[in-house]
């Protein structure tokens, strides 16, 4: 039996090892180091809870320490690493997204005899500031009424159905963003973003601004008022969708002196919702239009009129993974499915079938004798909010060390995982220099049905190597509710350990 130990200090390992030698060394390094058990505090929670953890040195795949590291568990936001990396691979990290204005109508001095189309082309992280760069273009073309109608195309996914609870539920009430429907025409993460300022004087009712300014569409009830100085603020906000129209309710009291607040909720539908931004934002810049705003599915074509392109793929990964947002996560998925040519409307296990293919690829490259089968990962969304994703420490473990042997798309899939020390999360921020600066990691978070911690990423071996390593905890039917202390604290303290030694 093979027992990982821990390098001389200074030697050197490569970085790229071959196909081959990769599997035969994960048929040789397989089994778990039990010289030296490193993962004592997961190893216990295990007791109680299912737990799937591996740990790797990715050059010579051997293995440093696991548990239970084939078992298939709910794995929450870590799912985005398989989003991310399919996406790499099949679109390239400089690639960009684009959104055009088209029409089949004709341009006679200033006027568009015709609709407006706005064409939705997927892109995950598209906003208003490039809306206003795209309508700018229009108007650099002389063109300031439109005699026809403002038409949003969202053909190139069709109406995607929500499948998930979160989504289905937050299409009548809404009280986050991350629960966002999904659209190729969508804007702003597909949520409403208003901006509430407290008043002068104590006691005075806040005043509350949805962006862009003029946006039609929303009832305000704004029952937030201003409180005294340095008090705390409170402030509850939710969209609630009734007889085809959505308010917004807000409460609280905030203090004089500050903010603006800015809080976003998910909408309930995204394509609509681009349609009245566009149309607030078309007045605001001088161009008038005759009709009504629309969605109608394929109704592009004809001639552009103006077009934006997105920042490159690498530029967008970044946020995603930093904000673990759900939105750019499973858009990405879709358009994964739309490049390839699947039949519309998509809904997301079908596109999320590309990401259970990279799944399957790397662990039979990366793990051999484990890949089984009729028996590998499950992926229904790219983002993890399903609860129906299934992963196992290997294969994330698997994913990882596919992704740190392919050199054109490794810098930018490493590049946008978090470094503890810099990301937004405080999730991360608890642990020792060592885990703060030595690790790339992505977090899983989900409360329902059971409690779902999950933590995937890369270290840097102290010879200057890379190890891999990914932990997913569960709660059980009898124990459903884990503490922070019980999974967080667990797994930096196993982790915090094996980056002392190697």
């Amino acid at each position: 039996m093979f027992i990982a130990r821990k390098p001389a200090r200074g030697q050197s390992v490569s970085g790229v090892v071959p196909a081959m030698a990769v599997a035969l060394a994960a048929l040789l390094f397989s089994t778990s180091a039990l010289a030296a058990p490193y993962l004592d505090s997961l190893r216990e929670l295990s007791q109680r809870a299912d737990v799937s953890a591996l740990v790797i040195r990715l050059d010579d795949m051997s293995v440093i320490d696991e548990i239970n590291a084939d078992q298939r568990l709910t794995p929450a936001s870590v799912s985005k690493l398989y989003a991310a990396s399919a996406a790499l691979e099949q679109f390239g990290p400089a690639h960009r997204f684009t959104s055009r204005l088209t029409s089949h109508g004709s341009v006679s001095g200033n006027t568009l005899n015709g609709d407006l189309v706005f064409v939705g082309g997927g892109d995950p992280a598209l906003d208003n500031p490039r809306l206003w760069s795209l309508i700018n273009r229009l108007r650099e073309r002389g063109i300031n009424r439109v005699n026809g109608n403002l038409i949003v195309d969202d053909g190139l996914f069709g109406s995607v159905p929500c499948l998930t609870k979160d989504r289905c539920d937050a299409q009548r009430v809404a009280s986050h963003a991350y629960s966002s429907p999904l659209s190729s025409a969508g804007v702003n993460f597909a949520t409403i973003q208003a901006n509430v300022y407290p008043g002068e004087r104590s006691g005075d009712a806040a005043r509350v601004a949805l962006h862009p300014i003029g946006l039609s569409g929303y009832n305000i009830d704004n029952e937030v008022t201003t409180g005294l100085p340095h008090t705390r603020p409170s402030l509850r906000v939710w969209r609630t969708y009734d007889g085809g129209r959505s308010t917004l309710h807000l409460r609280g009291a905030l203090p004089m002196g500050t903010g603006p607040y800015e809080v976003h909720r998910a909408v309930t539908g995204p394509a609509n919702d681009t349609a009245r931004v566009l149309m607030a934002m078309l007045e605001d810049m001088g161009i008038s239009v005759s009709g009504q705003p629309r969605v109608q599915t394929n109704a592009g074509g004809g001639d552009t009129l103006a077009y934006v392109e997105s920042r490159t793929l690498a530029e967008q990964l970044i946020p995603l993974m930093a904000y673990s947002n759900n939105y750019m996560a499973d858009t990405l998925t879709l358009d994964l499915a739309a490049d390839s040519g699947y039949n519309r409307p998509l809904t997301l296990p079908l596109a999320s079938q590309s990401l259970e293919a990279l799944a399957d690829r790397a662990l039979r490259e990366n793990f051999p004798s484990q890949a089984t089968a009729g028996t590998g990962p499950i992926i229904e969304s790219g983002s993890g909010l399903a609860v129906s994703n299934k992963l196992s420490a290997r294969d994330l473990v698997a994913l990882l060390s596919y992704m740190y042997r392919q050199p054109s798309l490794f810098p930018a899939f490493y590049g946008s995982i978090p470094v503890p020390l810099s990301a937004p999360s405080r999730t991360l921020k608890q642990g020792n220099f060592d885990w703060l600066t030595r690790i790339n990691a992505k977090t899983g978070t989900l409360s329902e049905p059971v409690t779902v911690r999950a933590l995937a990423g890369y270290f840097r071996l102290q010879s200057g190597g890379y190890g891999a390593f990914a932990f997913v905890i569960n709660g059980t039917r009898s124990r459903p509710s884990l503490s922070y202390r019980q999974t967080v604290t667990a797994y930096q303290t196993d982790m915090e350990a094996i980056l002392a030694d190697y």
